[in-house]
């Protein structure tokens, strides 16, 4: 799971648009975000999950 993640993030980093000014270039910075990204995603599904039992 960790490796996928890594690997992900990897891909998204490098695949960046070069003349995008929505790039990050600071590797510290875009995982800083990238993991951010990730656990309000996590979060949005938790949330959606548990809100479908309620029904």
């Amino acid at each position: 799971m960790k490796l996928s993640l890594i690997t992900r993030g990897t891909w998204q980093y490098l695949n960046q648009h070069i003349c995008d000014q929505q790039s990050i270039w600071s590797l510290k910075r875009f995982w800083y975000l990238y993991r951010i990204q990730l656990l309000k995603k996590c979060w949005q599904q938790q949330c959606s999950h548990q809100s479908n039992h309620l029904h």
